[in-house]
């Protein structure tokens, strides 16, 4: 697939705790595959305040990793490299300063999404990665600095919120605290009707990003990650944070930085099912930069499938 012929194209996501990297090659006929991807965590938001700046070895280190990413990239033949930075970056004062730096420095255009971007790309990757067609869907994005809700079908949106519920600033806020954490985890969720919407609605409700696919692979008693066990498992609702728990100290499953905020994720993951009132979860290793990925490829007259990425 990546040879003669083929399109090759990379994605980085430039997250609040991590940095990713998607690269896919595309045929003739649009079909993609995944020929290389990465997670490296540098734990850009930590410490973050909205409105403040972003730590300055954090950030250096987070340019570091896209330079290094980038280039991995164009060596593997990549026609086109793209960038987008999530929550950290939008909430920090001297996000857009970063953004521009990183973009110099890699070569690549990084574009800050605003929370509602980020939401409407979480719905289309779960919604196009595993096939979900016209039924109702509620997506659920936690990244580290905020969480993504998106209620519609097929294309459609009909609601999405940007909520600042991240695994990594409430690790950061409340530590070890899980009564402050479960309060502000009911805080964030009582500032929008969505959950109630989407009960109404009787919407699939289905989760990307690390936190989930993180505590897939741990239900799932993987040794190593795994996207194919883990794109379409389910979860059971109850036990997310008792899952959240079984984290191997080996850190061949998760790396530490992942690791260290899984409870805190699993809190957050845990208090949009009990509003929506659901007690399993659909699984999508498929997240943002999957959507943003294809977007792009499609704005350029590549059309693209990503549903067998692995095959």
């Amino acid at each position: 697939m990546s040879g003669s012929g083929a399109r090759v194209a990379a994605a980085i996501d430039v997250g609040s705790n991590s940095v990713l990297l998607l690269m896919v090659a595309v045929g003739a006929d649009g079909s993609a595959r995944a020929i290389d991807e990465a997670a490296t965590t540098t734990r850009l938001g930590a410490g973050l305040r909205a409105g403040g700046a972003l730590d300055p070895e954090r950030a250096r280190a987070t340019l570091d990793t896209v330079v290094k990413l980038a280039g991995r990239a164009r060596a593997r033949g990549a026609h086109d490299v793209w960038a987008f930075a999530t929550g950290a970056a939008r909430r920090a004062a001297d996000g857009q300063a970063f953004a521009d730096d990183v973009a110099a420095a890699s070569g690549v255009p990084v574009e800050i999404l605003s929370g509602t971007r980020e939401a409407h790309l979480a719905f289309a990757a779960v919604v196009h990665g595993l096939g979900l067609g016209a039924a109702p869907v509620v997506a659920i994005d936690v990244g580290g600095a905020t969480t993504e809700l998106a209620l519609g079908r097929g294309e459609t949106i009909d609601a999405c919120v940007s909520l600042p519920l991240g695994a990594l600033a409430l690790t950061d806020a409340c530590g070890g605290d899980g009564a402050r954490l479960h309060h502000a985890i009911d805080v964030g969720l009582a500032t929008t009707d969505l959950p109630a919407r989407a009960r109404a609605a009787g919407a699939l409700a289905a989760a990307s990003g690390g936190t989930a696919t993180s505590l897939a692979a741990l239900a799932l008693g993987l040794a190593r990650y795994d996207p194919r066990a883990v794109h379409g498992a389910a979860l059971a609702t109850d036990m997310l944070e008792a899952i959240a728990a079984r984290v191997p100290a080996d850190g061949e499953l998760l790396e530490p930085g992942r690791a260290a905020i899984l409870p805190a994720g699993a809190c957050i993951l845990g208090g949009v099912a009990r509003a929506l009132g659901t007690s399993r979860l659909r699984v999508s290793d498929h997240g943002v930069r999957h959507a943003y990925l294809r977007e792009r490829l499609a704005a350029a007259g590549v059309r693209v499938m990503m549903g067998a990425l692995w095959g």
